[in-house]
C-alpha cells in the first residue's frame, strides 16, 4: 500500500540537499519567467498612459519607462544568476544557504528597484507634474512611496531621496540576513594574533 503513496517519496526526496536545492531553483527560474511577463504587461501599460499626456510631461514619461525596463532588466537577469548560485554545493545545510541566496536576491532587487524608480519618478514629477500620477500608479503597488510626492518640484525631490532611502535599506537588510545565515560557528570571531602569541 505503501508505494502508491506519494507523501513519504517526496518527504525522502525534499530531505536530500540536491532536490531540495533543485526545487527552489526551478521555483526561481518560474520566478524570473513571471517578472518577465508582468513587466512587459506594466510595459506597454505605461506607454498607453505616455500617449495621454501633454507633449513636455511625455519627456518624464519617456525617461521613466526607460528606468522602468532597466529595472526590469536587473530584476530578471539577477534572479536567474542567483537560480544557478542555488544549485552549486556548499558546506552549509541546503535550507541556509538557499535562504541566504534569497534573501540577498531581495535586498539586490528591491534595493536597485527603488533607488532606479526614484530617479525616475522624481523626473517624471518634474517634467508632468500631476499627470505624472496615472504612470506611477501602474508599480506603487510594490513601491508605495512612488504615490506619496506631490506634484512639485520638492515632490519629485522626495521621491528621489526616498528611493535611495528604501532601495540602500533593502540592500543592507538583505545581504545583512544573508551574511547571519551564512556566518562561520562560533560567530566568525576570530583570536587576535597577539592573544594567541
Amino acid at each position: 500500500m505503501e508505494k502508491y503513496l506519494f507523501a513519504p517519496l517526496l518527504a525522502t526526496k525534499l530531505a536530500r540537499d540536491d532536490c531540495f536545492r533543485m526545487l527552489f531553483a526551478r521555483l526561481l527560474a518560474v520566478l524570473a519567467t513571471l517578472i518577465t511577463i508582468t513587466s512587459v504587461i506594466l510595459f506597454f501599460l505605461g506607454w498607453k498612459e505616455i500617449f495621454d499626456m501633454s507633449s513636455e510631461a511625455m519627456v518624464g514619461g519617456i525617461v521613466f519607462q526607460l528606468t522602468f525596463a532597466l529595472v526590469a532588466y536587473h530584476a530578471v537577469h539577477t534572479t536567474l544568476l542567483r537560480t544557478a548560485e542555488v544549485k552549486r554545493e556548499s558546506d552549509r545545510p541546503a535550507s541556509i544557504a538557499v535562504a541566504a541566496v534569497i534573501f540577498r536576491l531581495t535586498g539586490e532587487v528591491f534595493g536597485f528597484a527603488a533607488a532606479t524608480l526614484g530617479v525616475g519618478g522624481g523626473i517624471l514629477v518634474w517634467f508632468a507634474g500631476r499627470e505624472a500620477a496615472p504612470l506611477l500608479k501602474t508599480v506603487a503597488l510594490l513601491f508605495p512611496f512612488l504615490k506619496a510626492g506631490p506634484a512639485s518640484f520638492l515632490g519629485g525631490a522626495t521621491l528621489l531621496v526616498q528611493g535611495w532611502g528604501y532601495g540602500m535599506l533593502a540592500l543592507l537588510f538583505g545581504y545583512l540576513l544573508a551574511g547571519l545565515l551564512t556566518l562561520p560557528s562560533g560567530g566568525g570571531h576570530t583570536r587576535p594574533a597577539a592573544e594567541e602569541a
